[in-house]
């Protein structure tokens, strides 16, 4: 039998919640109240958490990262995402079945191929660019029952307000259904002018 679930979640800006929360959400689950707007059923949770740029500059100045490329993170928008198998099935992250839309114009997100030039031109250090691979949600793997999974998608920093439509193919062999779910309205946070660091 094939199962195709349909959720869709209007988004509403809630900021002012999000500076406890974690980055990244991987080898864990997350409770409640959800740090930002979220579709939850008997199949899957997912949440959606926009950053703030003071959040992102603090969390990767925390871990060494140098000015210059503080100054690319912030003009980005981050959006993280968790996810967590709910069903009895095997769901499958797969972002390329992701759709990403703002004023019905797609948008796509930026992604290693994006970040690995930027570095390149910053000469960023080895360290801190797996610190950054590790904070962003995989491009594709499979969740067994019970599973999380969390991580960033970022999106140009011209972005102020975006959709998501997400399919995640389901079953051992993908052929168990389709789950599609549905954000729009998301807010990326304005960007905040950044203090000149203190020498």
């Amino acid at each position: 039998m094939r199962i195709r679930g349909q959720y869709l979640f209007t988004a509403q800006p809630i900021f002012g919640v999000l500076i406890g929360t974690l980055l990244a959400t991987s080898a864990f689950g997350i409770d409640r109240p959800y740090p930002g707007p979220f579709v939850e059923n008997d199949d899957i949770l997912m949440v959606i958490i926009p950053r703030s740029s003071e959040q992102m500059a603090a969390f990767y100045e925390a871990r060494g990262f140098p000015e210059a490329a503080l100054e690319l993170i912030t003009s980005a928008c981050f959006v993280t995402v968790h996810i967590e198998n709910k069903s009895e099935r095997v769901i499958w992250l797969e972002t390329a079945n992701w759709h990403l839309s703002s004023s019905d114009m797609a948008l796509q997100r930026l992604g290693k191929t994006h970040w690995d030039t930027r570095w390149d031109e910053i000469n960023l250090p080895l360290a801190n660019r797996a610190t950054f691979a590790w904070t962003q949600l995989p491009v594709q793997r499979d969740l067994q029952p019970d599973e999380p999974v969390g991580g960033n998608i970022v999106l140009e920093g011209n972005v102020r307000k975006f959709n998501l439509e997400a399919h995640f193919p389901t079953g051992r062999d993908k052929r168990g259904g389709m789950l599609e779910v549905r954000f729009q309205d998301i807010e990326c946070p304005e960007k905040e002018a950044r203090k000149a660091p203190t020498r």
